[in-house]
């Protein structure tokens, strides 16, 4: 199985940022030095935010793709990217800031356009946090129903829009599980036809997509599943549902056994900082140490 990171969100973002000048310093920042870095860590994979490079004044220049592609080419590297999620709203009622949704993803698109042979999936949220409100606005059954399908409706027509402007294959879309119904993001999966699904095992550990079993969907669904975000639920973090393995209380060694069992080929994503994904390949290694996890080495910070 390959296992990877999201180096974007974490301290290899934070160790490649120059602090001098009072203010962060973009200038120097280079993205394939820090693939370099992730790399040099024992991974082989990692998934590109595609949210920094439209809030960060970070540029990718010809040089600079020039660089990346070689070095996926000479370590045999992997990526997949997951597109912008801050105030992006794909369901939105409001037709303007749903339409501004589709751009902000294309717009993501087009700056990793050189690399998207390499690219392997595309990760991609449906539905934003106003979608995610609905749930606790305390509404009856039947107006829940009716606001979820019109919003489910909405978010099938952008993702629509997302795959026919950038041509991206189908087959490369992976609907995450977020804060929405999972018979929903099954909905939008089937409706779309081709697609795939993004397993979150937080999200379903801590309720976000409804009442289902982490163990029954992956039952049912883990021969549609392209990629895994791995990561533990636990209500003592800020974060709660991006936690290293073992630190929640109810994580299923039975999952890990399964994606092993299935042989399952897609990345696995920790979306953690390198001293959790550290803890959560140690805690694997301990419960399964049939699966091989990468060698890698523990921050010092």
């Amino acid at each position: 199985m390959r296992f990877g990171i999201t180096p974007l969100d974490g301290e290899y973002l934070v160790k490649s940022l120059n602090f001098d000048k009072g203010l962060v310093d973009f200038s120097d920042f280079r993205f394939s030095e820090l693939i370099l870095d992730v790399i040099n860590s024992g991974f082989r994979h990692c998934e590109i935010s595609l949210d920094l490079f439209q809030i960060l004044p970070i540029e990718i220049n010809n040089e600079e793709q020039t660089k990346i592609k070689k070095i996926q080419k000479e370590y045999d590297f992997t990526f997949s990217a997951h597109f912008p999620i801050y105030s992006v709203e794909l369901s939105s009622p409001n037709k303007f800031i749903r339409e501004a949704s589709v751009q902000s993803c294309i717009d993501s698109y087009n700056k990793f356009r050189f690399l998207e042979e390499n690219i392997e999936v595309f990760v991609i949220h449906p539905t934003g946090s106003f979608t995610a409100s609905i749930g606790v606005l305390g509404l009856d059954s039947k107006t829940n129903e009716l606001i979820y399908h019109i919003l489910t409706n909405y978010a099938i027509q952008s993702v629509k829009k997302v795959i026919n402007t950038t041509k991206i294959p189908k087959s490369k879309i992976a609907i995450e599980n977020i804060e929405f119904p999972f018979e929903r993001t099954v909905e939008i999966i089937e409706k779309l036809k081709d697609t795939r699904l993004c397993i979150d095992t937080a999200h379903f550990l801590g309720g976000f997509s409804g009442d289902v079993d982490l163990i029954e969907i992956t039952e049912k669904y883990l021969d549609i599943t392209s990629e895994i975000h791995l990561q533990d639920y636990s209500d003592d973090y800020p974060s709660p549902d991006h936690v290293a393995l073992g630190r929640g209380t109810t994580f299923p060694i039975k999952f890990l056994k399964m994606i092993h069992e299935f042989d399952f080929k897609g990345p696995i994503v920790f979306e953690l900082g390198l001293n959790q994904v550290f803890e959560s390949l140690e805690y694997i290694k301990k419960h399964v140490p049939e699966i091989i996890v990468p060698e890698i080495k523990k921050s010092s910070t």
